[in-house]
């Protein structure tokens, strides 16, 4: 492959992910109009073509530059991920449907799939929680496992015929350029050292919370548990635009002024009840989609979309393509998003921003402390569940997923819901990284700014300084660079 026609396809690339972004923004409005992604992108383009990312593959393989070879890499990846999409797009295009138009019946109520979670965190019966459990079960057993199970059988198959993986981990191992195993053995010691903290604080805050001893209690308990509501008079809807402003003019960014971050927060019943950052144009179209219901939640969930858009508008115009649109991780986007998602636990923050009594400002930051530790430990879970999984390769065995979700976190996960709860691409780690990766520049924020770093233009500086180089490089790299430590989980004790 020549230089002419590699940069052929980067364009293409770029162009390619600008239309699906567009697709995935339209989508969760609800105004795809059936579009779908065999519309957006063509069967015959040249980015899915086998001689083309054979071609990206030698290119990659012969170069002696280290940073060159690394960009050719992301281009190959970003054309095998396109190809899997297309070989698993109808059945992600019926498990959407699925989704869209299901519905679970709890005492004569219908209750959209895709509103089940919302609707378990707000709900404060024990009896109606474990009847909507038993529809879910129905609901995944009779209609979404054997579509996910046939995504799975596609995906393996196109990752080991199409394009010699030995199995998915190893394919998933070339994109981040890691081997996961050592994550494994990092992620279970993490777990044993934290077991005694863990523990010794969810279960009393469970038995206060929900009234039942954790060990008796399942996921759609859990959800309940994790939607912190107690302290939600100090977060009405109306507010929260208002807490994310001051928020980021304390750090030099006017979301008044500035037109590059489109912030969608209104009610609309065919919008999807995700918040999601869409980004269109890297920089310069930046969207941030959010159903709010009300409390805490809607703040926690647009400070976290707006780390991404806080990350992804710092990038530099100038930057390659294979700089800006691709990645072989998302662990530093992630990082930015828990950063300002983890203000809800800073006491400076929720007095000066949100106005919280003193006393209430510490005692919503130990519970949200405990909710952080329970989120990186269910994840860890996912992690080694997905590890053991994908090894073993029988995808009907949903023992791994009960194994180590009960293991993580103390609670009771079901079969049924193995398949729904997994994130492909084992981003579960990617998620488990940003935690550490916020962490560790949170604490570095304090040193150099103080605890009110939100408050100072400088740390908005430092911060978009990260940024610039776009996912150049990675979490680790820009720890490294930046802070000038290491990456290392948290520590809780």
């Amino acid at each position: 492959m020549n230089e002419a026609d590699y940069l052929s396809v980067v364009q293409g690339l770029d162009e390619a992910h600008r239309k699906l972004a567009r697709l995935a923004l339209d989508q969760s409005v609800g105004a795809a109009q059936g579009k779908t992604f065999s519309d957006v992108i063509s069967p015959d383009s040249i980015l899915l073509s086998e001689a083309v990312i054979a071609d990206l593959r030698g290119m990659a393989a012969s170069e002696s530059d280290t940073e060159r070879r690394d960009m050719i890499e992301r281009v190959f990846i970003a054309c095998m991920d396109l190809a899997i999409e297309a070989e698993t797009s109808s059945l992600a295009d019926m498990f959407r449907f699925y989704m869209e138009k299901g519905r679970m019946i709890v005492q004569g109520q219908k209750i959209p799939a895709l509103e089940i979670v919302p609707w378990l965190q707000n709900q404060g019966s024990f009896e109606l929680r474990e009847e909507m459990r038993k529809e879910i079960g129905i609901f995944s057993r009779a209609i979404l496992n054997p579509i996910l199970l046939s995504i799975l059988d596609t995906l393996t198959r196109t990752v080991k015929g199409r394009f010699g993986f030995q199995n998915y981990v190893d394919y998933v191992e070339c994109k981040r350029n890691s081997s996961f195993e050592g994550w494994r053995n990092e992620f279970v010691t993490f777990l044993s050292d934290t077991d005694d903290h863990y523990f010794s604080k969810a279960r009393p805050w469970v038995e206060t919370r929900l009234g039942r001893p954790l060990e008796d209690l399942n996921r759609s308990h859990a959800l309940r548990l994790l939607r912190i509501d107690a302290f939600d008079r100090y977060f009405p809807k109306n507010s929260i635009m208002e807490f994310v402003h001051k928020t980021f003019v304390g750090l030099g960014l006017n979301l008044t002024r500035q037109k590059d971050i489109i912030i969608d927060i209104e009610d609309s019943p065919e919008k999807t009840p995700n918040a999601i950052c869409i980004p269109v144009d890297l920089p310069g179209e930046i969207h941030i989609l959010l159903k709010p219901v009300g409390g805490m939640v809607d703040l926690e969930a647009l400070l976290h979309e707006m780390g991404h858009a806080f990350f992804l508008r710092g990038f530099s115009a100038k930057s390659p393509v294979e700089h800006r649109r691709l990645c072989r991780s998302s662990a530093l986007d992630e990082t930015f998003a828990f950063l300002f998602m983890q203000l809800i636990e800073n006491p400076a923050w929720l007095r000066d921003v949100v106005k919280v009594d003193t006393s209430e400002a510490d005692e919503l930051s130990a519970i949200v402390g405990i909710k952080k530790l329970l989120l990186i430990r269910r994840h860890i879970g996912k992690f080694l569940a997905e590890m053991e999984f994908f090894e073993n390769g029988v995808f009907k065995d949903s023992s791994f997923y009960c194994k180590w979700l009960n293991r993580s976190t103390g609670f009771n996960y079901e079969p049924d819901g193995y398949l729904i709860d997994m994130d492909m691409d084992f981003y579960s780690a990617e998620y488990v990284w940003a935690w550490a990766g916020a962490d560790i520049i949170q604490q570095y924020l304090y040193g150099q700014f103080g605890i009110d770093w939100f408050r100072k233009p400088e740390a908005g500086d430092f911060l978009r300084h990260i940024s610039f180089e776009g996912r150049k490089n990675s979490l680790p790299e820009a720890l490294s660079k930046f802070c000038g430590t290491t990456l290392r989980m948290p520590n809780f004790n």
